[in-house]
């Protein structure tokens, strides 16, 4: 059983075909009201920040509002992935202490202990999650982001147990059980695995 859970969770995974910068850079540009303001300090560059709401548009003085209204909705595309992002990695992290606090009897987040460290990632195509013990550090693959719930929840939890049990010992398995839905997620991972590795392309 141990062997199996390990194949599922941590071992290799074929490159998804959508390539995590390309979808970054595809995210939809949702309509905000900007303002250009102008800057003697700048000469040639644009750039763009959020001030209550709205985008503000920084140009040149000299720089025409045709010229400026080109760069808006690559400045705005920029500005809604970063704010998704970061609202992706709010949300795991209280995720993740959720879990903990439900199912663990030992809270890893505790402030007397080393900080724990939990974030999405996009370079980790070989494993769902994965957790440095010592570090106390949790990368989560962005290839779950989409996935049901349950699913995100399990690798999740699978990583909050290895900062208590570092191995796959009867004692880790013993602490995933009470994750009821951890084998329905295993399924649903493999079946997703296998799909990638057969009918990808």
């Amino acid at each position: 059983m141990a062997q199996e859970q390990k194949s599922l969770f941590d071992d290799f995974l074929e490159n998804s075909s959508t390539d995590a910068n390309e979808a970054l850079n595809q995210v939809e540009v949702k309509k905000f009201d900007y303002e250009i303001r102008r800057s003697k300090r700048r000469k040639k560059s644009v750039g763009a920040y959020r001030e209550r709401g709205k985008t503000i548009i920084v140009a040149p003085i000299r720089m025409s509002n045709k010229e400026v209204q080109s760069y808006a909705a690559e400045l705005i595309a920029e500005l809604n992935a970063h704010d998704e992002k970061v609202s992706a990695q709010e949300l795991l992290e209280k995720r993740a202490r959720h879990l903990a606090t439900t199912y663990l009897d030992v809270d890893v987040f505790a402030e007397e202990l080393a900080p724990v460290s939990i974030k999405w990632v996009t370079n980790q195509n070989s494993r769902w999650g994965s957790c440095s013990h010592i570090e106390r550090e949790i990368r989560i693959s962005h290839r779950l982001q989409g996935m049901p719930q349950y699913v995100i929840d399990a690798v999740i939890f699978h990583e909050l147990v290895h900062l208590i049990v570092p191995d796959h010992s009867a004692s880790f398995y013993s602490y995933l059980d009470r994750f009821s839905q951890y084998d329905m997620a295993k399924e649903y991972l493999a079946g997703y695995s296998f799909a990638q590795q057969n009918y990808n392309g």
